[in-house]
């Protein structure tokens, strides 16, 4: 061998002696990363249990540790070893301010308000000075905590149960030494449990928007500049700005209180659910890049605010507190999962029995299928000598309907007459006792609609709106109308042709003439109500010269629907799942979500965790501008649709307040109800009371799993797909029965 060759070869054998044993066993070289990132990477990936944590409670399938200085909590998996930690471990070596660095580094994090300074401070456990009187409870610990320096403590407890663990901090905890100066505006409660860093795990945030959606766990290099913060319940009008949409909300609201974490690659996740406090509650969710490198989602409780009030006709304003704090008992629960039940269907299947345990449902039948068709009847236009009625389905008319879907086979329909009393849908604000209208036939007419739809299985119930009012024609109901914090009257334009502004009750005249109502439409025979407006809103107002914090609100519009549902059937309009014991039926509920940017994808979240709890009827099918992708929604989510309805032509309604809509004539919708009444019928027939316990998607194709062995492919694609060795055509579904191959 020559001189050269045998330099080679010595070079060579070097290099092979000196060459990491990953490339030996031939496994892929792992990235470069410069000393800043991996030295922030290696600071949140280390799964163990750092030696400052001792364990404190545990169940069949969950140890649960506490680090006592900062009550910061980790959760691990007996089966796999795998944890999720509540805070950022190893901080020093990232690069955020101390502020944040005290936010991810403590388990509860309070905000206090400093006299009336608009903005809240924040206390916790790392720049905070502060004092924990800690007690181990075998399930859990309690504790007292006490920040000397502004005079605040409060109470906390957290137990362990075989779901997860659940966090309280009673009102009656809370301690204010100094109220002149230091005042508690809020707490999150475990607000980075779960969370995840950069992009480096697989996996996403679940957040409430609508049906449900999910922020996939990526690097999204600082692309978005917001977060997701929503008001649970929607915007609180007695002290926020009002968006002037649909009665001042967002179409796509938050109606479940719950917010989510997945580790796909490690199996392992974590629910939040607010099981008390959420008439004060916003959830927010943080993207990496927005603010932050990580990825966290909470709930934040706010105790008190400051609001700009008015002095006076020139605008001026002086900033003020609220006059006391909510009076809210915080109780947030973790459900924790892992293993294949780690995902967004095992978290809300687990909500869903938890909720059942907690007796968020009632005892409504889900068993029989049916269809929903709303009727408008009658709508108000301005006339030469002041405004006149337009019908666009009498009684009558409504009957014949009926009768005419009856012969086609379609039953048991859940009908809702809209705008059945005299004045018309807008006219008529608010629902006062029984006065159907008598351009529609009066009460005779309103009995034999009555009649006929007994006789056609269908039920039939009214639409009552105790919140909304028309000052042009109930003038003296004025002086019981909404009122904002600020003591300041609440009105929002209607941008309509006949009546130009609308304004709300009070929630105490609301229970008052909601109460006047129930009676009387019980009294006539009428034995279904669907209720819209107050099983929406949330919001503190000022009642009775002083503050009403939303919980006193909420206790209202709940005394309301619970007596209502005590004397007859009781659907509810886009309900807050705080009433969802009292229905007999959930309607014009969302079948989508808003569609943000940073969202992957939309989740039937709301719908596996009501299935087989309660009727669920989504928003019109009218409006839908694409109604074969909203039917493929409903046999995905085991929901049911909604069909507006009207005899005449809704061109009559272009000088009314309802001139918005332009879909909903009975002759463009002869031929579609009975056929997607027949087709889901079928779905139905074999899904019966079960409910959803898995729901697994892969590109446009998706597979929803029955608790009866019932499952469904639904192919929301444009070309044909496979699943499981099913082949299912494009925008086309696919039902196997329990047992049965494809």
């Amino acid at each position: 061998m020559s001189g050269g060759r045998k330099i080679i070869c010595v070079m060579l054998a070097l290099l092979l002696a000196a060459m990491p044993l990953w490339l030996a066993a031939g496994e892929e070289a792992p990235q470069v990363q410069d000393a800043e990132t991996a030295a922030e990477s290696e600071a949140v990936r280390e799964d163990t249990i750092p030696a400052e944590y001792e364990k404190i409670a545990e169940n069949s399938r969950f140890n649960l540790y506490l680090r006592r200085d900062t009550l910061a909590l980790i959760a691990e998996s007996k089966n796999s070893g795998k944890v999720l930690y509540s805070t950022v471990q190893n901080p020093d070596e990232m690069k955020d301010n101390a502020t944040w660095k005290g936010f991810y580094q403590s388990g509860i994090v309070m905000e206090y308000l400093e006299g009336v300074k608009s903005l809240p401070l924040q206390a916790d456990f790392i720049n905070t000075a502060s004092e924990i009187d800690l007690k181990l409870t075998g399930d859990g610990y309690e504790a007292e905590v006490l920040y000397p320096e502004i005079g605040i403590s409060y109470s906390v407890a957290l137990k362990m149960d075989e779901r997860g663990f659940s966090v309280s901090i009673p009102k009656s905890g809370i301690r204010e030494s100094d109220p002149e100066n230091f005042t508690v505006s809020g707490f999150y409660v475990y607000p980075f449990m779960g969370y995840s860093y950069l992009g480096q795990d697989d996996g996403y945030m679940i957040i409430p928007d609508g049906q449900g959606a999910i922020i996939e766990l990526k690097d999204n290099e600082e692309r978005y500049q917001s977060p997701f913060d929503r008001a649970v319940y929607g915007t609180n009008i007695g002290i926020e700005d009002t968006v002037y949409s649909d009665w001042g909300v967002s179409a796509e609201q938050v109606l479940l209180p719950a917010f989510g974490m997945v580790h796909e690659d490690d199996q392992m996740a974590v629910l939040g659910f607010i099981e008390n406090g959420d008439a004060a509650a916003r959830i927010q969710a943080y993207p990496n890049g927005v603010r932050m490198k990580f990825d966290w989602v909470c709930a934040r409780y706010l105790y008190r605010m400051v609001y700009s009030q008015p002095t006076g006709p020139n605008s001026s304003t002086i900033s003020m507190r609220t006059e006391y704090a909510r009076e809210i008992d915080i109780v947030q629960q973790f459900l924790l999962e892992e293993g294949e039940t780690a995902n967004y269907a095992g978290l809300a299947t687990a909500l869903r029995d938890y909720m059942t345990e907690k007796g968020y449902f009632g005892e409504a039948e889900t068993g029989n299928f049916d269809i929903a068709v709303d009727f408008i009847g009658a709508e108000t236009e301005n006339f030469v000598l002041g405004k006149q009625s337009v019908v666009m389905t009498s009684f009558d008319q409504a009957a014949e309907i009926l009768k005419e879907l009856g012969s086609r086979d379609v039953h048991e329909i859940n009908v809702t007459y809209r705008g059945w009393q005299e004045g018309g849908l807008i006219g008529a604000l608010p629902t006062d006792g029984y006065k159907p209208a008598g351009a529609l036939g009066g009460d005779s007419g309103l009995q034999r609609l009555k009649s006929a739809a007994e006789g056609q299985r269908d039920r039939l119930s009214l639409e009552a709106d105790f919140l909304r009012l028309n000052t042009e024609t109930h003038p003296l109901l004025f002086y019981s109308s909404f009122k904002k914090i600020t003591s300041q009257t609440w009105k929002r334009p209607t941008f309509g042709k006949v009546y130009d502004t609308l304004y709300a009750l009070t929630p105490k005249k609301s229970l008052e003439i909601g109460r006047n109502t129930v009676r009387e439409l019980s009294g006539h025979g009428i034995g279904g109500i669907t209720l819209t407006g107050i099983p929406t809103l949330m919001s503190d107002c000022y009642e009775d010269n002083h503050y009403q914090d939303s919980t006193k609100v909420m206790k209202a519009y709940e005394t309301l629907v619970k007596e209502s549902s005590e004397q007859m059937e009781t659907m509810l309009e886009k309900a807050n799942c705080y009433l969802w014991r009292y229905a007999a039926a959930l309607k014009n509920m969302p079948i989508a979500c808003s569609d943000y940017t940073y969202v992957k994808r939309e989740i039937p979240f709301l719908a596996i965790t009501v299935s087989g709890k309660i009727p669920y009827y989504t928003e019109y099918v009218n409006f839908q501008a694409n109604t074969t992708k909203f039917f493929l929604h409903l046999v995905e989510q085991g929901t049911r649709p909604t069909f507006l309805i009207t005899a005449e032509d809704p061109i009559k309604l272009q000088n009314t307040n309802s001139n918005d809509i332009y879909s909903a004539k009975w002759d463009m919708y002869q031929e579609m109800i009975p056929q997607w009444y027949a087709e889901l019928k079928q779905l139905h027939e074999v899904i019966g009371k079960a409910q959803i316990t898995g729901h697994t998607f892969r590109g446009e194709l998706v597979r929803v799993d029955w608790s009866n062995g019932v499952r469904v492919y639904v192919n929301f694609g444009r070309q044909a797909a496979e699943m499981d060795g099913v082949a299912v055509e494009k925008t086309s579904y696919v039902i196997l029965q329990g047992g049965e191959q494809p």
